[in-house]
């Protein structure tokens, strides 16, 4: 056993659990050679010489700052595994890795693999919060693109059809933030909703589309109900019933400005 041994170890995490009035995590570990996973995905001991290896249960766990979680238990795909230093009271787990976590987010080879300089936080399910950096300056250095990803309707293979996604993107020309659903409805605040001009877009689908911008609304759809007293006109407020012509009843709740 070299010094390092005397001083950390490494582990795989068997369980977690809660402890605690502050319900704190803390996993129960055991040194890697001592154990391998089973046809269930269940950790079996090893009959080695090291005595199916060190076992540590209900440790105390130090995680990064604001970040408070549980790995899931070994199964089938695999193991969480721990680097832990050796204490008085047993091992004391402080840094992780999970391949689980990177299978999720690039299954079968077609997912997200990050960028350099992109940081992720992933989950076991495929979704992740990712700050990735702009490909120029924002003023007067880089940023980031910051996206909110949420895929489901997994194929056989593991792979989404389907996503939810929140992006922000502070790049000039193309800043903004957007806001995908699965199903195809998007809504987008930009810099450039045409023509230069700041504004709103949002869709539905194909044939149902709204544009704000400044001074200038646009609404695009099969059938645009509105239902109340309605002004309409450049001083809509000062509007007159519409008494219209002898094609057409009068229309007592529209009011048409007459400038």
């Amino acid at each position: 056993m070299s010094f390092l041994n005397h001083v950390v170890d490494f582990c795989k995490v068997l369980s977690s659990g809660l402890s605690g009035p502050s319900s704190a995590v803390h996993l129960s570990v055991s040194g890697v050679a001592g154990f391998r996973l089973g046809d269930d995905g269940q950790p079996v001991a090893e009959d080695e010489s090291d005595a199916a290896g060190e076992q540590a249960h209900e440790q105390e766990l130090f995680q990064s700052l604001g970040v408070i979680g549980r790995p899931l238990a070994p199964d089938s795909s695999g193991y969480a595994e721990a680097v832990a230093l050796r204490t008085q009271d047993g091992l004391l787990p402080f840094a992780f890795r999970d391949l689980r976590l990177h299978q999720a987010l690039n299954p079968g080879g077609s997912g997200v693999t990050p960028r350099e300089g992109q940081l992720l936080f992933a989950g076991y399910g495929g979704a992740f919060l990712s700050h990735a950096m702009t490909a120029g300056n924002v003023g007067s250095k880089r940023g980031n693109i910051s996206t909110w990803y949420v895929p489901g309707d997994f194929n056989g293979s593991g792979v989404a059809q389907k996503a939810h996604a929140i992006s922000i993107d502070p790049t000039p020309g193309n800043s903004s933030i957007s806001l995908a659903h699965a199903s195809g409805l998007f809504l987008v605040l930009t810099e450039n909703a045409g023509g230069g001009a700041p504004g709103i877009l949002a869709s539905v689908d194909g044939e149902t589309f709204m544009r704000m911008s400044p001074g200038e609304l646009t609404l695009q759809a099969t059938k645009i109900l509105l239902k109340g007293n309605v002004y309409v006109g450049r001083q809509a407020e000062a509007g007159a019933p519409l008494l219209a012509g002898p094609t057409s009843p009068p229309c007592p709740s529209l009011y048409v400005s007459p400038v």
